[in-house]
């Protein structure tokens, strides 16, 4: 049998070697790093810039009496549904002067997490929500995420807005019958026992109007949702100029240690070519 090559021989790698070779060229390898990483941060200078928006929403949590009661508001993927649809987008969009196709595939939403748990015996208490938008263009991101935040909150202020409404005209009411009563009283053509029966029904409409001036104050400021945080525009870099950095340089690192390792074999067979 011929001697000679063994496939099943084991190779021993001389590492020793070739850490040899990598200690004399080692400026190859702090070349390649530097090089790497220059080339990866002018590259980031050019990246793609895009802009986001971001407006808060409260939605409000309705009551009934002094119960908490569940309804649109108290479900925040409501706000995902109306931002997202194609109705209020062509109507955002009108109102921005762009297009839906500018930053439909920018809108998101989500619900800012509370430490709070409601019981069984109560409705949920309602989280803020985000609406941001990202574009290519910083205004189009500020107008179209406050004009998407505020048809969200439309969309779900139809019960406290009919009970504010309420309110108002029973406030108003008790205002206009306080003042009616007073007159009277005070006019000589009434008779005393006309004064005597006001007398007895102006303390109930006092106290009703007491009453509806509270539940006014709870309904505006507790239950009707609102848009606590308008948009306003971030420049915001789509590829992280320290990662395109990070990855160019181990680039450099690797073609770096190759280089190094390759030098005695390459720079010779160069030399030779260039002499002959």
């Amino acid at each position: 049998m011929a001697t000679g090559f063994d496939p099943e021989a084991e190779q021993e790698v001389d590492f020793a070697r070739y850490g040899r070779m990598l200690a004399r060229r080692w400026w190859l390898v702090v070349v390649g790093v530097i090089v790497g990483a220059v080339i990866g941060f002018v590259v980031s200078l050019g990246g793609t810039k895009v802009y986001d928006a971001t407006a808060t929403i409260y939605l409000g949590q309705p009551y009934n009496g002094s119960t908490p009661i569940v309804t649109l508001q108290t479900n925040p993927s409501v706000v995902g549904q109306i931002v997202n649809s194609e109705a209020v987008v062509g109507k955002v969009a009108t109102q921005c002067k762009t297009k839906p196709e500018n930053f439909r595939k920018g809108i998101s939403v989500q619900k800012v997490a509370t430490s709070s748990t409601p019981s069984k015996s109560t409705a949920a208490i309602n989280p803020l929500v985000t609406v941001t938008v990202e574009t290519a263009k910083g205004k189009v991101a500020t107008c179209t995420a406050n004009a998407l935040a505020r048809a969200a909150v439309a969309g779900v202020a139809s019960y406290p807005a009919a009970k504010i409404a309420n309110l108002q005209g029973r406030i108003a009411g008790d205002r206009v019958a306080i003042r009616d009563y007073n007159a009277e009283l005070l006019s000589p053509t009434v008779s005393e026992g006309v004064k005597s029966a006001i007398l007895v029904k102006l303390p109930t409409i006092q106290s009703d109007l007491l009453t509806s001036a509270q539940l006014l104050i709870v309904a505006k400021q507790v239950e009707m949702p609102r848009m606590m945080i308008p948009a306003r525009q971030r420049q915001v870099t789509a590829q992280s100029s320290r990662n395109t950095v990070v990855i160019a340089a181990l680039i450099g690192l690797i073609l770096g240690v190759i280089g190094a390792l390759l030098w005695d074999r390459i720079v010779p067979r160069l030399s030779s070519r260039n002499g002959g």
